[in-house]
């Protein structure tokens, strides 16, 4: 059974491979940016009101530029982007970084404004390319290697992190380098340009169609609206409450129970190592299971792992809390991890092929809006001394909803399915004697 799972993901065709590497390259450094980006603020004097309005910029380009991008590559080629992606990202990383160092407050935003924007760029492009470049047998294949980037990219930067970390510093000849969050972000940022490699070597064919370009004003007439807003409506309340959590869990276990850098790096990588396996079976037990399983199911209990972690925070003081946040932490995130191939497959099956370029872009730019919501309100309740545990559960509710909206999303999308079975095609019709 193992070798067939891993067959499945090797006989994918060689451009899905090509964007895994790239979308894995770009993701070490995003990776890093989440695991110890706000330690590094913190350690330079930022407060977390400051941080959580730095973590907010970089929504806002993407949150600008998502939905045009979507229209404008419907029927074009990808490649393009991929490679400006590959550009921005470390870049734009590289100048974070020094803007934070020297404390210039006007860089540190326009860098984060724009890293936003070239991860946007790969976002929005990837899920219409890995639709055009499977089929039906493959495609959840594709989507779960492409979700699992994020893992491995989690399990390299965090072993990274916290190795080089256990190593303090590196004497070379007359000078020592010393391995503290600057230096660390810097070496990521570096193997990160190696994206640009693999972006290079995608080889994609023309895919210009004789549709009628759209502009602003036939979007009414060109998409089907209703459908499109029965899809992402979930996406919206998850994607609210995960900007309320996962940008600032560091920062839990670092108030709370007092983590370091490194501390944190290696919990992320050994979860991430979860998140990966989990996301590997994804296709297997989706196929075997459904949607129900691999959406539903799965994201309820990870929002019982969320709920018991954010509770830690009222009996912190007791030695046994951090172990219960701790393994309430490791099984919520591949358990949470696990719904996003699947869904993600519902909803470009759900919108069908004439949505679905403007669908991932819709998603890119409300993941993003709902994110630069999400650090805002986080900013204001911690301006309003809310703990994190009622920061966490407000997550947790949101969550709530959107897993009730996926369910009926689900139970449409199988009514649909049935009844298009049960309705002969009026070709087949008229070939019956």
């Amino acid at each position: 059974m193992l070798l067939n799972i891993l067959r499945s993901y090797t006989d994918l065709p060689r451009n899905i491979h090509l964007l895994f590497l790239l979308e894995f390259s770009l993701s070490l450094i995003h990776v890093a940016f989440i695991l110890i980006l706000n330690i590094y603020l913190r350690k330079q004097g930022f407060s977390d009101p400051e941080i959580a309005s730095f973590n907010s910029l970089r929504f806002v380009g993407a949150l600008a530029f998502a939905l045009p991008l979507g229209i404008y590559i419907r029927g074009k080629k990808l490649k393009p982007f991929f490679k400006i992606a590959s550009l921005v990202v470390p870049l734009t990383s590289a100048m974070i970084i020094e803007a934070i160092h020297f404390s210039i407050i006007p860089l540190i935003q326009l860098s984060f404004l724009l890293w936003g924007v070239g991860m946007m760029l790969m976002r929005v492009c990837s899920l219409p390319f890995i639709i055009r470049n499977t089929s039906n047998d493959n495609s959840t294949e594709a989507l779960s290697l492409s979700a699992a980037t994020w893992s491995l990219s989690t399990i390299f930067s965090g072993l990274l992190i916290s190795g080089l970390d256990w190593i303090s510093n590196l004497k070379i000849i007359d000078h020592i380098i010393t391995f503290n969050e600057y230096s660390i972000l810097w070496i990521i940022t570096l193997i990160g340009m190696c994206s640009y490699i693999f972006s290079k070597k995608i080889n994609e064919e023309s895919n210009q169609n004789n549709e009628k370009r759209n502009d602003l004003f036939s979007l009414h007439r060109t998409y089907d609206w209703k459908i499109i807003f029965k899809a992402i409506s979930p996406l919206i309340l998850i994607s609210i409450g995960a900007g309320l959590t996962i940008p600032f869990v560091n920062l839990f276990f670092n108030s709370v129970f007092g983590f370091n850098s490194s501390n944190f790096s290696i919990l992320s990588s050994f979860t991430a190592m979860l998140v990966f396996t989990f996301s590997l079976l994804v296709p297997t037990l989706r196929k075997k299971y459904g949607y129900w399983m691999t959406i539903v199911f799965v994201q309820s209990l990870a929002i019982i792992c969320l709920v018991i972690m954010s509770l830690t925070e009222i009996y912190a003081t007791h030695t046994f809390a951090v172990f219960i946040a701790v393994s309430a932490y490791i099984f919520r995130q591949p358990l949470m991890h696990m719904a996003h191939p699947s869904s993600n497959e519902l909803m470009m099956n759900y919108v069908g092929k004439n949505n679905q370029e403007l669908i991932s872009a819709l998603s890119s730019s409300l993941w993003s809006a709902s994110w630069f919501i999400s650090a805002k309100i986080f900013e204001w309740l911690r301006l309003l001394e809310f703990r994190y545990f009622e920061i966490f559960l407000i997550t947790a509710f949101l969550y709530a909803i959107g897993v009730i909206l996926y369910s009926l999303l689900i139970r449409e999308h199988e009514h649909n399915q049935k009844r298009s079975s049960m309705v002969l095609p009026i070709a087949d019709e008229l070939t019956i004697d």
